[in-house]
Protein backbone atom coordinates (compact mmCIF):
# COMPACT_ATOMS: atom_id res chain seq x y z
CA UNK A 1 0.00 0.00 0.00
CA UNK A 2 1.63 3.57 -1.19
CA UNK A 3 0.60 6.30 1.69
CA UNK A 4 0.24 9.86 -0.05
CA UNK A 5 -0.38 12.86 2.37
CA UNK A 6 -1.44 16.54 1.36
CA UNK A 7 0.77 18.93 2.26
CA UNK A 8 -2.04 20.79 4.20
CA UNK A 9 -2.68 17.67 5.86
CA UNK A 10 0.40 16.91 7.90
CA UNK A 11 -0.46 18.61 11.10
CA UNK A 12 -3.37 16.82 11.73
CA UNK A 13 -3.67 14.27 14.85
CA UNK A 14 -4.11 11.23 12.21
CA UNK A 15 -1.29 12.01 10.14
CA UNK A 16 1.33 11.80 12.47
CA UNK A 17 -0.65 8.24 13.77
CA UNK A 18 -0.43 7.11 10.86
CA UNK A 19 3.48 8.59 10.30
CA UNK A 20 5.01 6.84 13.51
CA UNK A 21 4.08 2.79 11.83
CA UNK A 22 4.34 3.79 7.85
CA UNK A 23 6.36 5.92 5.50
CA UNK A 24 4.42 7.90 3.03
CA UNK A 25 5.19 11.17 -0.07
CA UNK A 26 3.82 14.03 0.69
CA UNK A 27 1.82 15.94 -2.39
CA UNK A 28 0.97 19.08 -2.93
CA UNK A 29 -2.95 17.80 -2.83
CA UNK A 30 -4.98 15.33 -4.18
CA UNK A 31 -6.61 16.94 -7.04
CA UNK A 32 -3.37 18.01 -8.59
CA UNK A 33 -1.55 14.50 -7.96
CA UNK A 34 -1.11 12.95 -11.65
CA UNK A 35 -2.30 9.53 -12.32
CA UNK A 36 -1.42 7.40 -14.66
CA UNK A 37 -2.60 7.70 -18.44
CA UNK A 38 -4.91 4.47 -18.55
CA UNK A 39 -8.67 4.04 -19.10
CA UNK A 40 -10.57 4.95 -15.78
CA UNK A 41 -11.82 0.94 -14.99
CA UNK A 42 -8.21 0.57 -14.65
CA UNK A 43 -7.27 3.62 -12.32
CA UNK A 44 -10.25 2.40 -10.01
CA UNK A 45 -8.13 -1.18 -9.42
CA UNK A 46 -4.55 0.64 -9.67
CA UNK A 47 -6.33 3.09 -6.52
CA UNK A 48 -7.25 0.37 -4.25
CA UNK A 49 -3.08 0.13 -3.70
CA UNK A 50 -3.12 3.52 -2.78
CA UNK A 51 -4.52 5.67 0.10
CA UNK A 52 -4.30 9.48 0.35
CA UNK A 53 -4.34 11.57 3.75
CA UNK A 54 -6.86 14.53 2.30
CA UNK A 55 -7.53 17.48 4.18
CA UNK A 56 -11.09 17.16 3.96
CA UNK A 57 -13.53 20.77 3.62
CA UNK A 58 -16.81 19.09 3.61
CA UNK A 59 -19.54 17.50 6.03
CA UNK A 60 -18.31 14.69 8.13
CA UNK A 61 -22.18 13.85 9.35
CA UNK A 62 -24.01 12.89 5.97
CA UNK A 63 -27.82 11.40 5.56
CA UNK A 64 -27.74 8.35 3.85
CA UNK A 65 -28.12 8.64 0.09
CA UNK A 66 -31.01 6.81 0.02
CA UNK A 67 -33.78 6.59 -2.51
CA UNK A 68 -37.05 8.73 -1.59
CA UNK A 69 -38.73 6.02 -4.15
CA UNK A 70 -38.20 3.36 -1.84
CA UNK A 71 -38.22 2.86 1.56
CA UNK A 72 -34.63 3.66 3.49
CA UNK A 73 -33.80 3.08 6.60
CA UNK A 74 -32.68 6.63 7.59
CA UNK A 75 -29.65 6.05 8.98
CA UNK A 76 -26.98 8.75 9.31
CA UNK A 77 -23.09 8.25 7.92
CA UNK A 78 -20.89 9.32 9.66
CA UNK A 79 -18.03 10.36 6.74
CA UNK A 80 -14.23 9.32 7.32
CA UNK A 81 -12.99 8.09 3.71
CA UNK A 82 -13.97 7.15 0.21
CA UNK A 83 -12.97 3.66 -1.56
CA UNK A 84 -12.27 0.47 -0.43
CA UNK A 85 -9.43 -2.35 -0.86
CA UNK A 86 -11.38 -4.85 -0.93
CA UNK A 87 -12.86 -5.46 -4.65
CA UNK A 88 -16.39 -6.82 -5.16
CA UNK A 89 -17.60 -6.71 -8.62
CA UNK A 90 -20.66 -5.75 -8.02
CA UNK A 91 -19.75 -2.53 -5.76
CA UNK A 92 -21.26 0.61 -6.77
CA UNK A 93 -18.51 2.83 -5.77
CA UNK A 94 -17.02 1.96 -8.82
CA UNK A 95 -19.48 4.31 -10.43
CA UNK A 96 -20.02 6.34 -7.58
CA UNK A 97 -16.94 7.62 -6.52
CA UNK A 98 -15.45 9.24 -9.98
CA UNK A 99 -12.56 9.95 -8.05
CA UNK A 100 -9.57 6.57 -8.37
CA UNK A 101 -7.86 5.59 -4.85
CA UNK A 102 -8.67 5.34 -1.21
CA UNK A 103 -9.00 8.60 0.50
CA UNK A 104 -9.09 8.76 4.43
CA UNK A 105 -10.04 12.39 5.78
CA UNK A 106 -6.80 13.75 7.91
CA UNK A 107 -8.55 16.03 9.95
CA UNK A 108 -11.64 13.63 10.87
CA UNK A 109 -10.45 13.99 14.80
CA UNK A 110 -10.14 17.92 15.01
CA UNK A 111 -12.96 19.16 13.09
CA UNK A 112 -15.09 15.70 12.31
CA UNK A 113 -15.23 14.66 15.89
CA UNK A 114 -16.54 18.22 16.82
CA UNK A 115 -18.84 18.35 14.40
CA UNK A 116 -20.79 14.91 15.54
CA UNK A 117 -20.42 15.74 18.64
CA UNK A 118 -23.00 18.70 18.45
CA UNK A 119 -24.79 16.20 16.51
CA UNK A 120 -24.89 13.85 19.20
CA UNK A 121 -25.10 16.22 22.10
CA UNK A 122 -28.36 17.90 20.34
CA UNK A 123 -29.71 14.73 19.72
CA UNK A 124 -29.50 13.60 23.31
CA UNK A 125 -31.06 16.88 24.86
CA UNK A 126 -33.83 16.26 22.74
CA UNK A 127 -33.91 12.77 23.62
CA UNK A 128 -33.47 11.37 20.39
CA UNK A 129 -31.67 8.49 19.02
CA UNK A 130 -29.49 8.11 16.72
CA UNK A 131 -27.79 5.10 14.30
CA UNK A 132 -24.62 6.08 12.79
CA UNK A 133 -22.96 4.54 10.45
CA UNK A 134 -19.15 4.37 8.38
CA UNK A 135 -19.39 1.87 5.74
CA UNK A 136 -20.89 3.29 2.98
CA UNK A 137 -18.46 5.06 1.14
CA UNK A 138 -15.54 2.72 2.65
CA UNK A 139 -15.49 -0.46 4.33
CA UNK A 140 -15.85 0.45 8.33
CA UNK A 141 -12.75 -1.75 9.04
CA UNK A 142 -11.16 -2.90 6.03
CA UNK A 143 -8.48 0.15 6.43
CA UNK A 144 -8.05 0.03 10.45
CA UNK A 145 -4.99 -1.56 10.65
CA UNK A 146 -3.55 1.64 8.97
CA UNK A 147 -5.75 4.13 10.16
CA UNK A 148 -7.44 3.21 13.68
CA UNK A 149 -10.84 5.42 12.89
CA UNK A 150 -13.07 2.66 14.62
CA UNK A 151 -11.06 2.56 17.57
CA UNK A 152 -11.33 6.33 17.28
CA UNK A 153 -14.92 6.05 16.91
CA UNK A 154 -15.46 3.93 19.59
CA UNK A 155 -13.55 5.38 22.24
CA UNK A 156 -15.25 8.40 21.42
CA UNK A 157 -18.59 6.70 22.05
CA UNK A 158 -17.23 5.73 25.75
CA UNK A 159 -16.32 9.23 26.30
CA UNK A 160 -18.99 10.91 25.18
CA UNK A 161 -21.49 8.31 25.82
CA UNK A 162 -24.10 9.48 23.29
CA UNK A 163 -28.07 8.65 22.95
CA UNK A 164 -26.91 6.91 19.41
CA UNK A 165 -25.28 3.39 18.41
CA UNK A 166 -22.17 3.31 16.21
CA UNK A 167 -22.50 0.40 12.96
CA UNK A 168 -19.61 -0.85 11.60
CA UNK A 169 -20.14 -2.72 8.46
CA UNK A 170 -17.50 -4.71 6.95
CA UNK A 171 -16.68 -7.89 5.16
CA UNK A 172 -13.41 -8.83 6.66
CA UNK A 173 -12.14 -10.81 9.93
CA UNK A 174 -11.54 -9.12 13.04
CA UNK A 175 -8.82 -10.47 15.81
CA UNK A 176 -9.91 -11.31 19.61
CA UNK A 177 -7.11 -8.96 20.18
CA UNK A 178 -8.55 -5.90 18.74
CA UNK A 179 -12.28 -6.50 20.81
CA UNK A 180 -10.30 -6.56 23.77
CA UNK A 181 -9.04 -2.70 23.50
CA UNK A 182 -12.23 -1.74 24.40
CA UNK A 183 -15.12 -1.86 27.17
CA UNK A 184 -18.27 -3.70 26.66
CA UNK A 185 -20.47 -1.25 24.79
CA UNK A 186 -24.37 -3.06 23.25
CA UNK A 187 -24.29 0.53 21.44
CA UNK A 188 -21.41 -0.56 19.23
CA UNK A 189 -22.74 -2.59 16.72
CA UNK A 190 -19.94 -4.70 14.62
CA UNK A 191 -22.03 -5.85 11.00
CA UNK A 192 -20.93 -8.04 8.46
CA UNK A 193 -22.34 -8.07 4.99
CA UNK A 194 -22.95 -11.79 4.30
CA UNK A 195 -23.80 -13.67 0.91
CA UNK A 196 -23.30 -17.40 0.08
CA UNK A 197 -20.08 -18.84 -0.21
CA UNK A 198 -20.21 -18.81 -4.14
CA UNK A 199 -20.63 -15.34 -4.11
CA UNK A 200 -17.87 -14.75 -1.79
CA UNK A 201 -15.78 -16.44 -4.10
CA UNK A 202 -16.73 -15.57 -7.38
CA UNK A 203 -17.88 -11.79 -6.94
CA UNK A 204 -15.85 -10.53 -3.25
CA UNK A 205 -12.02 -10.68 -3.87
CA UNK A 206 -10.04 -9.76 -1.22
CA UNK A 207 -12.85 -10.57 1.69
CA UNK A 208 -13.00 -12.69 4.46
CA UNK A 209 -15.15 -16.13 4.11
CA UNK A 210 -18.11 -16.19 5.61
CA UNK A 211 -16.92 -19.11 8.46
CA UNK A 212 -14.13 -16.15 9.39
CA UNK A 213 -16.65 -13.13 9.57
CA UNK A 214 -18.90 -15.76 11.75
CA UNK A 215 -16.10 -16.24 13.73
CA UNK A 216 -15.61 -12.43 14.16
CA UNK A 217 -19.09 -11.72 14.97
CA UNK A 218 -19.11 -14.56 17.75
CA UNK A 219 -15.97 -12.44 19.51
CA UNK A 220 -17.54 -9.22 19.31
CA UNK A 221 -20.37 -10.40 21.25
CA UNK A 222 -18.17 -12.18 23.70
CA UNK A 223 -16.71 -9.29 24.26
CA UNK A 224 -20.38 -7.37 24.56
CA UNK A 225 -20.63 -5.93 21.92
CA UNK A 226 -23.77 -6.23 19.35
CA UNK A 227 -24.02 -7.52 15.84
CA UNK A 228 -25.80 -6.98 13.00
CA UNK A 229 -25.93 -8.89 9.63
CA UNK A 230 -26.86 -7.58 6.25
CA UNK A 231 -27.73 -9.48 2.95
CA UNK A 232 -27.02 -7.32 0.55
CA UNK A 233 -26.97 -7.82 -2.61
CA UNK A 234 -29.05 -11.41 -2.46
CA UNK A 235 -27.70 -12.30 -6.11
CA UNK A 236 -29.91 -14.39 -8.37
CA UNK A 237 -28.34 -17.37 -9.18
CA UNK A 238 -29.24 -21.36 -10.28
CA UNK A 239 -29.08 -22.64 -6.62
CA UNK A 240 -29.37 -19.12 -4.77
CA UNK A 241 -33.07 -19.86 -3.56
CA UNK A 242 -31.55 -23.19 -1.46
CA UNK A 243 -28.22 -21.41 -0.47
CA UNK A 244 -29.07 -18.23 0.55
CA UNK A 245 -31.22 -19.73 3.18
CA UNK A 246 -28.37 -22.09 4.97
CA UNK A 247 -26.28 -18.78 5.46
CA UNK A 248 -28.92 -17.30 7.45
CA UNK A 249 -29.43 -20.76 8.97
CA UNK A 250 -25.81 -20.54 9.95
CA UNK A 251 -25.97 -17.37 11.50
CA UNK A 252 -28.96 -17.83 13.75
CA UNK A 253 -26.72 -21.27 15.05
CA UNK A 254 -24.04 -19.89 15.61
CA UNK A 255 -25.07 -16.22 17.26
CA UNK A 256 -27.70 -15.95 19.93
CA UNK A 257 -30.67 -14.26 18.20
CA UNK A 258 -30.71 -11.19 21.13
CA UNK A 259 -27.05 -10.47 20.46
CA UNK A 260 -28.14 -9.94 16.70
CA UNK A 261 -29.70 -6.04 16.31
CA UNK A 262 -30.79 -6.35 12.85
CA UNK A 263 -30.70 -8.64 9.92
CA UNK A 264 -31.55 -6.52 6.28
CA UNK A 265 -32.01 -7.82 3.18
CA UNK A 266 -31.95 -6.15 -0.25
CA UNK A 267 -31.46 -7.81 -3.68
CA UNK A 268 -28.71 -6.67 -6.75
CA UNK A 269 -29.63 -3.23 -7.95
CA UNK A 270 -27.08 -0.83 -9.91
CA UNK A 271 -27.34 2.26 -11.81
CA UNK A 272 -26.81 1.07 -15.71
CA UNK A 273 -23.23 2.64 -15.36
CA UNK A 274 -22.13 0.09 -13.08
CA UNK A 275 -22.45 -2.91 -15.82
CA UNK A 276 -19.84 -1.37 -18.63
CA UNK A 277 -16.88 -0.69 -15.60
CA UNK A 278 -17.53 -3.72 -13.55
CA UNK A 279 -17.73 -6.34 -16.78
CA UNK A 280 -14.47 -4.42 -17.95
CA UNK A 281 -12.81 -4.71 -14.16
CA UNK A 282 -14.43 -8.64 -13.76
CA UNK A 283 -14.62 -10.35 -17.21
CA UNK A 284 -15.64 -13.04 -15.94
CA UNK A 285 -18.35 -12.46 -13.92
CA UNK A 286 -22.41 -13.31 -14.64
CA UNK A 287 -24.25 -11.21 -12.37
CA UNK A 288 -25.11 -8.92 -14.98
CA UNK A 289 -26.62 -11.27 -17.22
CA UNK A 290 -29.95 -11.78 -15.65
CA UNK A 291 -33.14 -9.91 -17.05
CA UNK A 292 -33.33 -6.38 -14.87
CA UNK A 293 -35.83 -3.24 -15.41
CA UNK A 294 -35.18 -0.05 -14.78
CA UNK A 295 -36.95 0.80 -11.10
CA UNK A 296 -38.50 4.19 -10.03
CA UNK A 297 -35.65 5.46 -8.75
CA UNK A 298 -33.23 4.88 -12.63
CA UNK A 299 -31.42 1.81 -11.17
CA UNK A 300 -31.76 -1.94 -12.71
CA UNK A 301 -33.18 -3.96 -10.77
CA UNK A 302 -34.73 -7.88 -11.11
CA UNK A 303 -38.28 -7.84 -11.75
CA UNK A 304 -40.61 -8.37 -8.49
CA UNK A 305 -41.79 -11.84 -8.82
CA UNK A 306 -38.12 -12.99 -8.73
CA UNK A 307 -37.41 -10.54 -5.86
CA UNK A 308 -40.59 -12.05 -3.96
CA UNK A 309 -38.52 -15.47 -5.13
CA UNK A 310 -35.51 -14.83 -3.18
CA UNK A 311 -36.93 -13.28 -0.07
CA UNK A 312 -39.54 -16.13 0.15
CA UNK A 313 -36.75 -18.18 0.71
CA UNK A 314 -35.48 -16.89 4.02
CA UNK A 315 -39.60 -16.71 5.28
CA UNK A 316 -39.44 -19.77 7.30
CA UNK A 317 -36.41 -18.85 8.85
CA UNK A 318 -37.45 -15.44 9.70
CA UNK A 319 -40.52 -16.81 11.04
CA UNK A 320 -39.04 -18.70 13.76
CA UNK A 321 -37.04 -15.91 14.83
CA UNK A 322 -39.17 -12.84 13.99
CA UNK A 323 -39.84 -12.07 17.84
CA UNK A 324 -36.04 -12.06 18.80
CA UNK A 325 -33.99 -10.24 15.35
CA UNK A 326 -35.78 -7.29 13.60
CA UNK A 327 -35.73 -8.03 9.70
CA UNK A 328 -35.79 -5.26 7.55
CA UNK A 329 -35.62 -4.75 3.37
CA UNK A 330 -33.16 -2.21 2.00
CA UNK A 331 -34.78 -0.07 -0.95
CA UNK A 332 -38.00 -2.01 -1.49
CA UNK A 333 -42.01 -0.91 -1.21
CA UNK A 334 -44.77 -1.60 0.69
CA UNK A 335 -45.79 -5.09 -1.32
CA UNK A 336 -42.43 -6.48 -0.36
CA UNK A 337 -42.84 -5.69 3.42
CA UNK A 338 -46.18 -7.08 3.51
CA UNK A 339 -45.91 -9.91 1.53
CA UNK A 340 -42.84 -11.53 2.85
CA UNK A 341 -42.35 -9.99 6.32
CA UNK A 342 -46.42 -9.85 6.74
CA UNK A 343 -45.88 -5.83 8.10
CA UNK A 344 -47.95 -2.93 7.10
CA UNK A 345 -45.24 -0.77 5.83
CA UNK A 346 -46.14 2.40 4.25
CA UNK A 347 -43.11 5.02 4.40
CA UNK A 348 -39.32 5.25 5.35
CA UNK A 349 -40.20 6.76 8.06
CA UNK A 350 -41.72 3.80 9.67
CA UNK A 351 -38.72 1.99 8.80
CA UNK A 352 -36.61 4.45 10.71
CA UNK A 353 -38.93 3.86 13.83
CA UNK A 354 -38.76 0.46 13.49
CA UNK A 355 -34.95 0.47 13.86
CA UNK A 356 -34.89 3.04 16.26
CA UNK A 357 -36.72 1.04 18.85
CA UNK A 358 -34.11 -1.34 18.44
CA UNK A 359 -31.30 1.52 18.61
CA UNK A 360 -32.95 2.87 21.97
CA UNK A 361 -33.12 -0.13 23.54
CA UNK A 362 -29.42 -0.92 23.31
CA UNK A 363 -28.88 2.21 24.58
CA UNK A 364 -30.98 1.65 27.60
CA UNK A 365 -28.83 -1.69 28.09
CA UNK A 366 -25.39 0.46 28.17
CA UNK A 367 -27.04 3.07 31.05
CA UNK A 368 -29.00 0.10 32.88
Amino acid sequence: MEIFIEESALSFQLTKKILKDYSAKIITSYENFRWEEKPFYELISLGKKRLFLINYKGNFFKVCPGTKIYFCCGYKIFHFGEGCPLDCSYCILQTYLNRPGLKIWANLIENGLSELEKILDEHKKQKKVLRIGTGEFADSMALESISNVSEILINFWEEKDPLAVLELKTKVAISENYFSKFKPDPRIIFAWSVNTEKIIKEEEKGTAPLEKRLESAKKAINFGFTVAFHFDPIIFYEDAEKEYPKVLEKILNTIPPEKIAWISLGTLRYPKELKIIAEKRFPKTKIYSQEFIEGLDNKKRYFIDLRKKLYISFKKLINEVKDLVTFYFCMEGERIWEEILEKRVTSSLEVKLLLDKVALKLCYTKNN
